[in-house]
């Protein structure tokens, strides 16, 4: 499947349209607000318990090592750090009076580094959370592209920039309106010869046109706009042709020309130079890993990848194995710049 239609497709897969990381009880939850992945925690599966039945030291060193396998390979992008908030919700669920110190050990365990930001963000979804509480059935009374735009605002005024990159899987609700921008998308997506610019001012003309110039800023702040764009084969084989540094410049234009801040801009930019780093060490990774299997077979070869993952990837290395086991290769997926 193109990756354009792979993204038109995303309400197919109840990912997180409107509720994000909000629990809402299965015989009630419209399929437009569940949480992605199946994350959102399940009232049966937790039983209050006053106390863990193991010792707290233990409990915290299982749940650092589960942490780390699930999340440790991503863990600098806050989109991931958000996934952990279902975590927490789990552990207080079960845990009333021990889980908020369990959750904290374990995270402080895990990513020592990173522990002060994770909180902070989870203090930031906790906020987020109770406006949703509070604005529930109003939310649900509103048409579709009111509510994702007062969804979209909220996001934006308690997390900032990093909104569209803790929703950034979300169903981009530009794509999702109607046929008729659905049909432009498609031909540009086509344009191979356009200019990147002038993909861009169509792009937004014709949102602006279709939604109303008012919710079209919003949608393009939110980062729709911008992932409407950049999922585009038009942009990317433009993008792909160019060198890295002049690649880095032209993104930074076009989030600029369609409405993006420059502190956005900025932030952005810093984590395309993340995901480059780790592109790179996937590619070089893939290389050897190849020049092993040439090389070797049975025990040797695993023991080889073994050692070649720990080296590339170090604790993250036995997420790669699974996911190798699973037939999953993180880095043979199609490079999509300025998405992944």
């Amino acid at each position: 499947m193109k990756p354009l239609n792979s993204v038109l497709a995303l309400g197919a897969l109840a990912l997180v349209i409107a509720g994000g990381f909000h629990y809402w009880p299965e015989s009630s939850k419209p399929a437009a607000m569940q949480a992605p992945n199946g994350s959102t925690p399940s009232r049966a599966a937790a039983t209050p318990t006053t106390e863990p039945t193991q010792s707290g030291d233990q409990r915290v060193v299982e749940l650092a090592v589960k942490y780390l396998e699930l999340y440790g390979d991503t863990i600098t992008e806050p989109a991931t750090q958000a996934r952990l908030y279902n975590e927490r919700r789990n552990l207080l669920a079960r845990y009333p009076d021990a889980g908020d110190e369990l959750f904290q050990s374990a995270v402080t365990t895990a990513f020592p580094e990173l522990a002060d930001s994770i909180f902070a963000l989870m203090a930031k979804l906790d906020l987020y959370n109770r406006w949703l509480d509070n604005h529930e059935l109003r939310l649900q009374g509103l048409p579709d592209m009111e509510r994702y735009a007062e969804l979209w605002q909220q996001r934006e005024a308690i997390f900032g920039p990093l909104a569209s990159q803790i929703w950034a899987e979300e169903q981009n609700p530009v794509e999702a309106k109607s046929d008729q921008f659905q049909q432009t998308l498609a031909r540009l997506d086509q344009a191979n010869q356009m200019p990147l610019t002038e993909l861009a001012h169509q792009l937004q003309t014709t949102a602006d046109e279709l939604y109303g110039a008012d919710l079209a800023r919003q949608l393009a702040g939110s980062g729709a706009t911008g992932h409407a764009l950049f999922s585009m084969d038009s942009v990317q084989q433009q993008l792909a042709s160019l060198p890295a540094d002049k690649r880095q410049q032209t993104i930074n234009a076009l989030r600029r020309q369609i409405g993006y801040s420059e502190e956005t801009v900025r932030q952005l930019a810093e984590e395309d130079q993340r995901r480059e780093e780790k592109w790179q060490k996937g590619k070089a990774y893939m290389a050897e890993r190849r020049a092993l299997e040439n090389r070797l077979n049975g025990d040797q070869l695993e023991a080889a990848l073994t050692d070649l993952r720990q080296e590339h990837f170090g604790f993250s290395a036995p997420t790669i194995e699974r996911e190798e086991e699973e037939g999953f290769f993180r880095f043979e997926r199609e490079r999509r710049y300025g998405l992944n």
